[in-house]
């Protein structure tokens, strides 16, 4: 509407005339005098998210109603940043599909006409955040009219489609894989892949497909395929999780079968092989009365049968465990206390992260009878607790501790049960300079050789090959000097490097004759990689591990190529 227009209008109509000419204004991205405008949807400062998210404290504007919530998808590659306004970067974002508005307003847990909970924006970001498709995501005031404040949800997409050529080697052993995979399938969340994979225990095809929003309301759908040399998989995962701290009820059900060798190592040799049969089948069902003083307490009630079967590959080797069911229902609580820091520069290389602060403790317990088809009677057991706390602007530590098994009830001796102590420790010296320390310890009870705790490899004692020691006692010790390095290489990747040190003993207590094991150590170096435009959730490890003890027998040094969800 001209402004000529709009005074005829007021000529005429005088009260209709300035109620469109106001309108005119919103329409024409110009905000109302009364308004006042925080961030436009076209602000260049959006792509700076964790700096701007700096910029804007919620609590400021608690309780003003919500009035309109508008979703900003950015692009890939910033064309307002000469150092990513280039014909080859322009090309990728007019080839990528941007992630849809309804996909991320599917998501969204703050609604207009509500007043606006610092606490639930908050939330929502940490949930927007947890996409694998999104670099980064933050929730900013667009303009405060009034009583009333209009929103901005910004997300960064990432590219997704990805040709998948990787190769991985850690512990003394080869991992590769060819395939292609979406995670967001024509901008909609959804993801898919298809892979050919291949390592020294077997090779074979693996398809996967999710949906985390199946029918608009959270529900999830996971699918997985795999075609094996030594077996297949097949499982499906249809859930209604407890999406927010608020919600009040979930539900879901879930069939995984699969078959596999199970090859037993201990100091690169091949001490057992037999073959397992999985079935598992589980339903359950969830309530919770939501967050009542920064608490949330949820039940759950459910029924699994778990069926392992086991059958012998070689006549000459070991006998392979005893066939076993467990047909039971179960009973959990679940308690998550509502306190989270949201930092940068702990497992993520400049990017948000959020950690929740405080206890959460979980537990589950369920019972199975002979009388209805369990080959025994026993009583099922989960627990676990994990405490995180920050001290200071230098400090953050985090407890762990965990433990899952069951107890034959007619003997009342445990079985496959597991106990679990990890403590964390990160001193921030700057911003970009950590150290980090970490002790895990473990105990197992009754287990079978396919059950048993190893050490070597990329997941600890990384100057060892995999499966160097076996047992059901385990300690483990790593000390890091992380640092992440300011380096945004092309505007593709960034980096950081490590320093470490890794010590460790597993050692066995319940098995004639087992051979003793010593404490080993080695030192390393790493670099870590992580994209910023594609698979942004992954890091690259490329580390160079050598041993300080019991040298001998094993190679000088490990190369360990992996990808991690972590630093």
């Amino acid at each position: 509407m001209s402004e000529a227009s709009g005074e005829v209008m007021k000529l005429f109509f005088p009260g209709i005339g300035a109620a469109l000419l106001a309108c005119s204004g919103s329409v024409l991205g110009q905000p109302p005098p009364s308004c006042q405008l925080v961030f436009d949807p076209g602000d260049p400062r959006l792509y700076q998210i964790i700096e701007t998210r700096k910029l804007v404290n919620f609590a400021d504007y608690d309780g003003l109603e919500i009035r309109h919530i508008q979703v900003v998808v950015l692009q890939i590659f910033n064309e307002n940043d000469p150092a990513e306004n280039n014909w080859l970067y322009r090309t990728v974002n007019y080839l990528h599909i941007d992630t849809r508005h309804r996909a991320i307003e599917k998501q969204l847990i703050v609604h207009p006409q509500t007043a606006l909970d610092a606490r639930v924006v908050q939330e929502n970001e940490r949930l927007l955040r947890d996409n694998p498709y999104l670099a980064d995501a933050m929730i900013v005031p667009h303009q405060i009219c009034g009583g009333q404040i209009d929103l901005l949800v910004v997300v960064r997409d990432i590219w997704t489609l990805i040709p998948t050529v990787s190769f991985a080697r850690t512990g003394g052993e080869n991992r590769s894989e060819v395939g292609i995979s979406d995670n967001n399938i024509l901008g909609t969340g959804r993801r898919a892949s298809i892979e050919y994979n291949r390592n020294a225990d077997r090779t074979g095809i693996s398809i996967k497909y999710r949906n985390s929003e199946l029918f608009g309301n959270h529900t999830r759908l996971r699918v997985t395929y795999q075609d094996n040399s030594d077996g297949e998989l097949k499982s499906v995962d249809l859930a209604r999780p407890f999406y927010q701290l608020d919600s009040s009820w979930s539900a879901g059900a879930s069939v995984h079968d699969e078959t596999r060798l199970e090859d037993i190592e201990s100091g690169q040799q091949t001490i057992n092989r037999f073959r397992h049969d999985i079935h598992q089948y589980e339903v359950f069902n969830g309530w919770s009365a939501g967050l009542i003083d920064n608490r949330v307490h949820r039940w759950s009630l459910g029924v699994t049968d778990q069926e392992d079967d086991f059958s012998v590959v070689d006549p000459a080797s070991p006998p392979p465990p005893d066939d076993r069911r467990l047909l039971y229902p179960w009973l959990a609580f679940e308690s998550i206390e509502d306190r989270y820091w949201t930092t940068t520069n702990i497992s993520q290389i400049f990017r948000h992260e959020d950690i929740l602060l405080g206890t959460r403790w979980a537990v589950r317990a369920g019972y199975a009878d002979e009388d209805f088809g369990s080959t025994e009677n026993a009583a099922i057991f989960n627990f676990s607790n994990l405490y995180t706390n920050s001290f200071g602007e230098h400090h953050l530590f985090q407890a762990s501790a965990s433990t899952d098994g069951r107890v034959n009830t007619s003997t009342g001796n445990l079985a496959s049960s597991f106990f679990n102590l990890r403590f964390t420790y990160f001193h921030f010296l700057d911003e970009d300079d950590r150290l980090f320390a970490n002790l895990r310890l473990a105990a197992a009870k009754n287990i079978n050789q396919d059950e048993q705790l190893t050490s070597g490899g990329d997941e600890n004692l990384r100057g060892y090959p995999d499966d160097t020691q076996r047992g059901n006692r385990r300690w483990l010790l790593t000390v890091e000097r992380r640092y992440y390095l300011d380096l945004h290489l092309f505007r593709l990747f960034r980096f950081g490097a490590a320093l470490y040190l890794d010590a460790g003993r597993t050692w066995d207590t319940e098995t004639a004759d087992a051979p003793s094991a010593r404490t080993l150590a080695n030192a390393g170096l790493g670099l870590r990689i992580n994209p910023s435009k594609a698979r942004s959730e992954k890091v690259l490890h490329i580390d160079i591990a050598a041993p300080l003890v019991d040298r001998s027998d094993i190679d000088s040094y490990q190369l360990l190529i992996t990808g991690k969800s972590e630093f």
